[in-house]
């Protein structure tokens, strides 16, 4: 999770902030220095709530709308809370009974993707998303090179989990389908379990190695494989799986036409949100990733929070998965929940590779 400085606020402040947030994600309403003073432990007047509220307005934590509301919770306030005052739960019985039902089907790997981002949607009320793994992170199962027209080849790539993509390359070599087949073959027998940018790298360590040592045919072949794997590196290939945008249309926060528009054209660019999940898996970080408000770059989504994680299989970093809502929403239980979706499909995504 991103740090921020919170300006090192004191106990009384920050239960105060606890206060307002809680207080705004549940009613969705500005929040008056009154109905604080009625939560404090320490029995603290309204004037006093008051005075440490125009405080944490000043330092940028609140905002107040006009000088006679309350004041609401900024994506500042957001990120402190989330950084260093969050207490995390386990999901609810319900919730965990829920997912475990759905995702515990036998069934195709994108159908699979295609059933938690739903479940992701109707467990948090948000927009749900999955994005497959790209294919540079793929273990590969099977590889078939089958011959088209005009020198093309498509490379077939199935899974270990089952999932199957294909790329059309252009060789500067002609190869013969008797020819594609061995290669196939090679790459099978060599690198089955690999995922792609392991076969890549090997593959180029073995380029690199005295050209005496291959037959011209399994030289060839290592170059068509380099062209095959070079040509999968591309991140935003991989498919993103979306449900509930309509969870989006009822939240008072988009009751605005415009930005409501905005938000529909950069969830409809599907591109730019597997960007957005990619950065989740960079590096083969394990961690939630929260983006809050302004963080996150692309128009449309400023007043909004994107929670991913990414999900492994085999002790791999694959993908990513995780939820688009507005920025009032219930981190601690966001959170949990994110996470223990990404554990279960992962596990579950494993054991279909298992059974294949």
């Amino acid at each position: 999770m991103r740090k921020t400085d919170n300006l090192a606020l004191d106990e009384r402040s920050r239960e105060i902030l606890q206060w307002v947030i809680s207080t705004f994600v549940s009613t969705g309403k500005p929040v008056g220095s009154r109905e604080i003073a009625r939560r404090s432990r320490e029995h603290l007047s309204a004037a006093t709530v008051r005075n440490i509220m125009a405080d944490l307005e000043e330092a940028g934590y609140l905002s107040q709308p006009h000088t006679s509301a309350g004041r609401f919770p900024t994506d500042k306030a957001y990120r402190a809370y989330v950084d260093s005052m969050l207490e995390r739960h386990e999901i609810s019985p319900r919730d965990r009974a829920f997912i475990d039902s759905t995702l515990s089907r036998e069934d195709s790997a994108e159908h699979l993707m295609e059933q938690t981002s739903r479940v992701l949607s109707q467990v948090s009320d948000s927009l749900g998303i999955v994005m497959s793994p790209p294919i540079s992170r793929v273990a590969l199962q099977h590889i078939k090179f089958l011959r088209l027209s005009e020198g093309r080849i498509v490379v077939i790539l199935i899974s270990k989990a089952g999932s199957v993509q294909n790329r059309v390359i252009r060789p500067k070599e002609p190869f013969s389908q008797a020819e594609l087949d061995e290669a196939a073959n090679f790459i099978g027998e060599h690198f089955k379990g690999c995922t792609l940018r392991e076969i890549r790298t090997q593959i180029i360590r073995m380029l690199q190695e005295e050209r005496t040592r291959f037959d011209q045919l399994t030289h060839r072949v290592l170059q068509l494989s380099t062209q095959a794997f070079t040509a999968t590196e591309d991140e935003s290939a991989a498919a993103v799986y979306l449900d509930g945008a309509a969870n989006l249309i009822k939240r008072p926060e988009f009751s605005d036409v415009n930005r409501m528009r905005l938000l529909f054209e950069t969830i409809d660019q599907r591109s730019r949100l597997a960007s957005l999940l990619s950065r989740c898996i960079e590096g083969d970080s394990q961690e939630v990733r929260i983006t809050i408000g302004a963080e996150n770059a692309f128009p449309g989504i400023e007043d909004c929070t994107l929670i991913t994680s990414p999900y492994m299989i085999d002790e791999r970093t694959q993908g990513s998965l995780g939820i688009l809502g507005p920025t009032r929403m219930e981190y601690g239980r966001a959170i949990s929940l994110v996470e223990y979706v990404a554990r279960l499909f992962g596990r579950v995504l494993a054991h279909q590779g298992l059974n294949r």
